[in-house]
């Protein structure tokens, strides 16, 4: 019995070679986008061949390991037959749907293709033939194979290669961690092409353990040419037209971190409220944030594109149209972040090429570095206005105490009042008003360190010259429809996702903003406004200018830290990292056999994939 279940294991080991073999065959197919040059990048590239796919071949292997004991021989050569040649043929789909798209495959497209395949995707008799051919191919390939394996299955290479494959793939995330950290984009501009690869990054714990200076290492790139377009983005698809007359009016670009939109209540912010309805200032009725995580929300706010274009963009350091056309037209930068730029990266992407940016960012708890920030800009005002001939500004001011929950010991306070933090103790029944009021009481002090940049600026008569734009990147939740979501990250529902958006564009009327918008729409309006560019907002976002009339939208796209979410008028489809998806209405009942219309799918399909080559 041992002898017989011993040798079983050896046949599925060393069928397990064999199919590594040809996932790497399979895998080249790759190669061309991920274009290495030189032995640094082969030598990268060689450990996630090693590491990261041999990975994923000894996981689709331990189904067949485990199952080895309870299968007579016979069904265990069917069953390994008819597994690892779905696999292999997984992995074959995934090169050509990144082929065509340039995303790799998931469960959303899989389901797409097996139940609207022809109203999405266009096969013709050709693409049928070939792909049932393929799949008689397969099969035939991997029955054949465990059979001739079966006769003299090889044992000895079987635990070497496995040692291999562990020691390549602790190194390949080890590479990638350092390289990370000391931008080097000719290593993490590769690992988006590899599917279900998700590398280490460490560059918040070798700056804490002082193993690397950010503020150093972005010094000493060489700025210019790093913000170089990666080589796999057509961004813009086409050039852009900016008048620099144009460029006379400053910027103020204002992030409230974690600021849902139900808090832009005079009782909770009336600073920022007191200015949303004054004459000369928009405010949004339905305003929807690109993410329900920080990473996404900004990213979406300066590109105007979904997070799923993040590791493109940062990979290649390509920096948002806006920043370029701000750039072009010689305006100064004041960026001051009560949070870090390093993590998430937006020194890599966001702010790429920019050389005055600090990425240290202000010391102390979240109310003192919201504080420390605000000083720092008006200090910064005051001497501008030293200088009254130059040059436009574009100001970035990031808060980060309503995130933390912070304020000063005596701030006044809503009640009543969380005092002491434990989110151990959150759950279904936990009365939220405490946390709420806690969060509620951080809003507000935030909206007072707000106040004081929007009078002043209207003190130094400065809003007659200068556009503010106030968000957030993401909103947050409490339990609102039991089922136990607290804080972000996690659903595409209002709570989440739905955001404030106050604006002032010197020389326009303000008013309500109606119908859906979202933050795409933020980098066309500013660049029509205040550059006078007169592109098309589809050569560089997904969004068009807030004040361009246009029909309702029938979808949006909001990101997460990894997935993202199709936002439809009566439910949403989560889509997770792992390619699974569901669909739920907004207060999180799922919805069973639920599915975008196909015109739906095909228009997501393409913003996806819109700006890779």
């Amino acid at each position: 019995m041992l002898a017989s279940l011993l040798h079983r294991w050896r046949w599925l080991g060393a069928w397990t070679l064999a199919n590594l073999l040809l996932a790497w065959l399979i895998s080249l197919r790759y190669l061309p986008y991920m274009a290495p040059e030189g032995a640094e990048q082969w030598g990268y590239l060689l450990l996630v061949f090693l590491g990261h796919i041999g990975l994923l071949v000894w996981l689709g292997a331990l189904p067949l390991l485990l199952l080895a004991p309870l299968l007579r021989a016979s069904w265990l050569w069917l069953v390994t037959t008819l597994w690892a040649g779905l696999l292999q043929l997984v992995l074959l789909l995934d090169t050509f749907v990144y082929a065509q798209y340039r995303f790799h495959l998931s469960g959303f497209i899989l389901d797409l293709l097996v139940n609207a395949g022809g109203d999405v995707f266009s096969f013709s008799w050709l693409a049928w033939a070939l792909a049932i051919g393929g799949v008689l191919v397969m099969l035939a390939l991997q029955g054949a194979l465990g059979l001739w394996l079966k006769r003299r299955p090889l044992s000895r290479p079987v635990l070497p290669a496995l040692a291999l494959g562990l020691l390549a793939l602790l190194g390949v995330h080890g590479w990638h961690a350092w390289a990370d950290a000391h931008y080097d984009r000719d290593i993490t501009g590769m690992t988006r092409h590899v599917p279900l690869f998700y590398p280490a990054t460490a560059k918040r714990l070798f700056v804490k353990r002082g193993w690397v200076d950010p503020q150093a290492v972005r010094d000493r790139v060489e700025l210019e040419a790093a913000q170089g377009k990666a080589h796999d983005l057509a961004y813009p698809s086409a050039p852009l037209s900016c008048s620099s007359a144009a460029a006379s009016h400053n910027l103020l670009l204002v992030v409230l971190d974690s600021v849902r939109h139900d808090l832009l209540t005079p009782e909770v912010m009336p600073n920022l409220s007191r200015y949303a309805n004054r004459p000369g200032w928009y405010r949004a009725a339905e305003h929807f944030s690109g993410g329900n995580s920080t990473k996404a929300g900004v990213f979406s706010l300066f590109y105007g594109l979904p997070v799923t274009y993040w590791d493109a963009f940062t990979g290649g350091q390509t920096p948002p149209v806006l920043m370029e056309k701000l750039e072009a037209a010689d305006y100064r930068f004041q960026v001051l972040s009560s949070a870090t730029l390093v993590s998430p990266a937006f020194d890599r992407n966001v702010f790429a090429g920019l050389e005055d940016v600090s990425l240290t960012p202000a010391q102390g708890e979240p109310w003192e570095r919201d504080r420390k920030i605000t000083d720092d800009w008006l200090a910064w005002m005051e001497a501008s206005a030293e200088s009254p001939d130059a040059a436009p500004f574009f100001g970035f001011l990031f808060y980060d105490a309503v995130h933390g929950y912070s304020h000063p010991p005596d701030f006044p306070r809503f009640t009543p009042y969380w005092e002491q933090i434990n989110h151990m103790a959150l759950g279904p029944d936990f009365d939220p008003e405490p946390y709420w009021n806690r969060y509620r009481t951080a809003a507000r002090y935030v909206d007072a360190q707000l106040g004081r940049v929007l009078d002043d600026l209207e003190r130094r008569g400065r809003l007659d010259d200068t556009a503010v734009v106030i968000t957030s990147d993401h909103g947050e939740s409490f339990n609102e429809h039991g089922r136990n979501y607290w804080g972000h990250g996690s659903n595409y529902t209002p709570e989440q996702v739905q955001v404030p958006l106050v604006m002032h564009l010197p020389g326009r009327p303000g008013g309500v903003l109606e119908g859906r918008t979202q933050h795409a729409d933020i980098a066309p309006t500013l660049l029509e406004e205040l550059l006078g560019c007169e592109a098309a907002p589809e050569r560089y976002t997904l969004g068009r200018s807030l004040l361009a009339p246009g029909a309702p939208r029938d979808w949006l796209l909001s990101g997460s830290y990894m997935g993202y979410g199709i936002l439809l008028p009566e439910y949403q489809i989560d889509v997770h990292p792992t390619g699974a998806f569901e669909a739920y209405d907004y207060r999180m009942n799922e919805l069973e056999e639920v599915r975008p219309a196909p015109e739906v799918s095909r228009e997501v399909l393409q913003a996806l994939s819109r700006f890779y080559r």
